[in-house]
């Protein structure tokens, strides 16, 4: 593979894992549809909850400070990811870490709104925009080799709790297409 297609590869493979995706979970599934089982659109979403926004916002806040880390132990990140979206978190900043890379920057979003499936379900609807979240160098701190105007992705951020009144955590991440 030539270099920058390696580096696109890479930049690819790590917008996924930025939204925490693995091959198999880079899907438009279930959590594109309405809970009577149509597409979702504009008018089937209403706007996030106070207590899911939150949720929502402190996911994105405790991945961005565990990036800066590459910390794959970050206590934090059972508080704000559970099941599935958990292991793979966990699995990309292992990645970097490895790698000696860390992320740095910051993520921008355009919440759409949310469906609500069922009372301990939710699937928040959001423009995430990843050009400002980048892979550094741990050591040196420059900006590794990668794709650095991705697209902005719309994806759907499926939130569940484990009882009434138990946080809300990040359970999985489908990205429906482009924004």
């Amino acid at each position: 593979m030539t270099r920058p297609a390696a580096a696109l590869a890479t930049a690819a493979g790590a917008v996924c894992a930025l939204l925490a995706l693995t091959a198999t979970g880079c899907t438009s599934s279930a959590a594109g549809t309405s809970p009577a089982g149509g597409t979702s659109s504009a008018a089937t979403l209403v706007e996030p909850s106070p207590d899911v926004r939150q949720a929502y916002e402190a996911y994105w806040t405790g991945l961005l400070a565990a990036g800066q880390k590459a910390d794959p132990d970050d206590p934090s990140l059972g508080q704000i990811a559970t099941g599935g979206q958990l292991e793979n978190v966990r699995a990309m900043l292992r990645h970097y870490s490895e790698g000696g890379k860390v992320l740095r920057g910051e993520v921008g979003h355009r919440i759409d709104g949310m469906n609500v499936s069922g009372e301990q379900s939710r699937v928040l609807q959001d423009c995430v925009d990843l050009d400002r979240w980048l892979i550094h160098d741990r050591a040196s701190g420059e900006i590794t080799d990668q794709l650095k105007d991705k697209p902005s992705q719309l994806s759907a951020f499926t939130l569940v709790r484990e009882r009434l009144g138990a946080p809300w955590k990040v359970t999985s991440v489908s990205v429906l297409g482009t924004c």
